[in-house]
């Protein structure tokens, strides 16, 4: 259990540093939607950045299906929890070859996305491939990892988190809508399939959450 970010980079520099491949190594941080994965992991990055490490953040947000496919009407929340993210892609197309090689240049690009745009990817040498997002511990890609991490929160949290967001073009009705109706079902359908917190290898818990001993 860790409460504050250089906790966590000092247990991902201790793995690195007892290592015994030559490879990359792979770190998912993880929790639902609006639980602060973000924010950490950029905190993360830039501290083993300081400790001469070179760091490769992957944001699965640069992934997402088209709207289309993620918010079909017709969509359940287990359907939108399967298909929200090209991880299969994501996977196959960038992680696991700079994880092999260490180095890799390409883009990914997101036309039909909320916000369109064009991903681009310059690693060179990367140490440790920290990979931030929903639903990455799913029981089919656990084996990819070195390390995990669960964010923990709670959806009443995340949903603040989510109002405060300035990316977010949506009203305000219509964020609860979508957040009620499809983001925190699919998130709790997560939690009961695939028990992240119970295969993580470790738990984040923001200090100002730490109950009282």
């Amino acid at each position: 259990m860790f409460n504050n970010a250089a906790q966590m980079k000092s247990a991902i520099k201790e793995l690195h540093n007892h290592k015994e491949s030559t490879k990359a190594q792979v770190v998912a941080i993880s929790g639902i939607e609006g639980s602060g994965k973000r924010e950490l992991t950029e905190k993360i990055a830039a501290a083993l950045t300081l400790d001469g490490l070179n760091v490769a953040v992957i944001h699965t947000d640069d992934w997402e299906a088209n709207k289309n496919v993620r918010f079909n009407v017709m969509n359940s929340p287990e359907e939108y929890y399967l298909n929200a993210y090209r991880f299969d892609e994501m996977f196959e197309e960038l992680v696991l070859p700079l994880k092999l090689f260490g180095s890799i240049k390409t883009s990914v690009n997101l036309d039909d996305a909320e916000c369109p745009r064009q991903v681009d990817y310059n690693f060179e040498n990367i140490d440790i491939i920290l990979i931030e997002g929903v639903y990455l511990l799913q029981e089919a890609y656990l084996d990819l990892y070195d390390y995990s991490c669960w964010v923990k929160s709670n959806f009443d949290t995340a949903l603040k988190r989510l109002h405060e967001q300035v990316n977010i073009e949506e009203s305000q009705e219509a964020l609860v809508n979508l957040f009620e109706l499809l983001i925190k079902p699919a998130g709790q359908y997560h939690l009961y399939a695939d028990d992240p917190i119970g295969n993580s290898k470790s738990i984040y818990l923001e200090q100002a959450s730490v109950p009282n001993e």
